[in-house]
């Protein structure tokens, strides 16, 4: 395969290409890994109770920029990765916060108020 875009990548994607789907995804890890990094630092979870690590991260990341293929519309005149951009932080985003409310629950059963 001829080095293309991520938009050309994506329309293909769109059409059932995995192998452009893989490419995408490889083309736009290092994107992926950097987000998980700033967001693993930023909610500071080398520190908290959560074994979430920047591998989990990395994972919803991949899964949010898959998410993104089918809904992306190369009409609107945007880059692929500036509307995935937001998918791959919610998706870290959102497993943080599951991860949390799943503790949160955990330590209250094992420690019960009252």
């Amino acid at each position: 395969m001829k080095k293309q875009d991520n938009e050309q990548l994506c329309a293909l994607a769109q059409k059932g290409d995995t192998e452009a789907r893989d490419l995408l995804l490889k083309n736009n890890l290092g994107f992926i890994r950097k987000t998980a990094n700033e967001i693993y630092l930023k909610s500071n979870l080398a520190e908290s109770d959560l074994s979430t690590g920047t591998s989990d991260l990395e994972q919803e990341g991949c899964l949010g920029l898959l998410t993104a293929i089918p809904l992306f519309d190369s009409s609107k005149g945007i880059k692929f990765l500036t509307y995935a951009a937001p998918l791959i932080r919610n998706a870290m985003t959102d497993l943080i916060r599951e991860n949390d409310q799943h503790h949160r629950r955990t330590c209250l059963a094992e420690n019960p108020v009252g």
